[in-house]
């Protein structure tokens, strides 16, 4: 205290009042971006402490709110608890107890990366022992363990293979680790034990889904009251994010304070939805972008490779580039991603779910007939609106990037929308954005959007109009899958 005390009677008066408002401005955050800032990897849990199976439902429950291509919800949840949990963990540490390697069913990492990427993967493997030894303490002692898995066709056997379904896990991921953070459970996500896909499958027989691979594991328990935790170093925003499409106006403005707010992680998982009626008029502070930014970059990723970029485009660069995303189109133009985002080989589940969107958006909701395409395609222009959102990101990866980056980045963009949320903001993920990459680069220019950049997606933001709170008030949004579609428990039969 007395160190801190001199070091601030030191600053000159100029750098007291900074921090002041800094101290000021943190204080006013809302929870949720609190809870996302502090998340981190539990790697020793009490094992003598069970979870309550209805917790889980709870966590599973909030899952269902998560955005997918489509709405196809294409992962599958396996929850394994008891005997079974002991019998895996002991096959898995013994795999890795004897330096096996396993088998990669994906490509996690490229195999060239950018330098920020390099740098932050090299520092994270550093102490490569330390990180097995991690992994052995938090799967032995967690009372579960949470297997999220993909389908295989689409995943890799489709050709090329859906990089969207990949994006779709990251979220799926990233949900039930915020869910579980905010009921005070611990949380390790681990992607090295989907090298040991066999394991999986040898131990839990039927159980583990027919044509479907392990993406991640997370273990979930109570953390020993003094448990070691990891907590990584993450990149500031600036080194992922693009300011020069914005007015020096608004990047300049003086800060306001951010609104307080008490809705934890879980209520805005839950709450989530994508806006549709935002207001164009009503200004989003860059501080408020800085900070959704800032929350969205704790989440995980694979060795911490963080290898997202974000532009920010508001004011004239965005209504320059929304009037050039609306001729294009109204010229007729669709345009197309530079990465495989949808599947020709869906499962049955998957597509039951894309249908029951198509028919509650454009027949039920809109009144249009299945082969009504001018009349569907005009219902698909306010994406080149932005929904009437004044700040839209544009989502970047490098073109390096393999399966794994894509699970990143889907981690990274539902960090964003829960950041969002917890601010008040509306907003969505636009597919549709990516679909015109080159129209983007020809407005922005290369800067803005790089040559050697996948635009996996844009994002807008903005106030919902009419003064709504999209926390407490959704915005329409099409039914989910029931948690028993997407889940499997494997479990003592006493586990409640």
């Amino acid at each position: 205290e007395n160190e801190l005390k001199t070091l601030v009677t030191s600053l000159p008066k100029e750098d007291v009042s900074n921090l002041s408002r800094a101290i000021e401005l943190l204080e006013s955050r809302p929870r949720g971006v609190q809870q996302m800032c502090s998340q981190h990897s539990t790697l020793r849990f009490d094992a003598s402490r069970a979870v309550p199976k209805k917790l889980m439902v709870e966590i599973l429950e909030g899952l269902r709110s998560v955005p997918s291509s489509a709405n196809t919800q294409p992962w599958t949840i396996v929850v394994v608890q008891g005997d079974k949990k002991a019998q895996l963990v002991a096959e898995l540490v013994a795999k890795l107890d004897a330096n096996d390697a396993g088998t990669a069913e994906y490509a996690d990492l490229p195999s060239a990366m950018i330098p920020r990427m390099e740098k932050a993967v090299s520092e994270y493997k550093k102490d490569q022992q330390a990180n097995v030894e991690g992994t052995k303490s938090a799967i032995a002692s967690a009372p579960l363990h949470v297997l999220v898995t993909a389908p295989t066709g689409p995943c890799l056997k489709e050709e090329p293979v859906v990089d969207g379904v990949y994006l779709d896990m990251g979220s799926a991921m990233t949900a039930i680790s915020m869910c579980a953070h905010d009921l005070g459970l611990g949380v390790h996500c681990d992607f090295s034990v989907a090298k040991y896909g066999s394991v999986y499958k040898e131990v839990l027989g039927d159980e583990f889904p027919e044509d479907h691979f392990v993406i991640c594991g997370i273990s979930l328990g109570y953390g020993c009251d003094s448990q070691p935790v990891a907590a990584l170093n993450r990149l500031p925003v600036d080194e992922t994010t693009r300011w020069m499409a914005c007015d020096p106006a608004w990047l300049t403005a003086p800060a306001t304070a951010m609104s307080p707010s008490s809705y934890g992680l879980m209520h805005l998982v839950s709450s989530r939805h994508c806006s549709h009626t935002l207001d164009v008029s009503k200004v989003v502070p860059k501080e408020l972008i800085s900070d959704v930014l800032a929350g969205a970059r704790c989440v995980t990723s694979i060795a911490n490779s963080q290898p997202w970029a974000v532009t920010v485009i508001q004011g004239e660069a965005r209504d320059k580039l929304s009037k050039a995303m609306l001729d294009y189109f109204d010229a007729g133009n669709n345009g197309g991603q530079s990465y495989k985002k949808y599947s020709t080989q869906n499962t049955a589940r998957m597509q039951k779910g894309k249908d029951q969107y198509g028919f509650e958006l454009y027949e039920q909701r809109h009144g249009l007939q299945r082969d009504d395409a001018e009349g569907r395609r005009q219902k698909y222009r306010p994406n080149y609106e932005f929904w009437g959102a004044p700040v839209l990101l544009l989502l970047n990866l490098p073109k390096s990037s393999v399966a794994g980056t894509f699970v990143d980045v889907g981690s990274f963009m539902y960090g964003l929308l829960v950041a969002m949320h917890s601010h008040g903001l509306g907003g969505k993920p636009l597919g549709s954005v990516a679909k015109f990459t080159e129209l983007c680069r020809e407005v922005l220019g290369d800067a803005a959007m790089p040559q050697e950049e996948h635009l996996v997606c844009g994002i807008c933001i903005g106030w919902p109009k009419d003064g709504r709170d999209p926390r407490e008030m959704p915005d329409w949004y099409p039914s989910r899958l029931a948690m028993d579609e997407t889940t499997r428990f494997v479990s003592n039969s006493d586990w409640a």
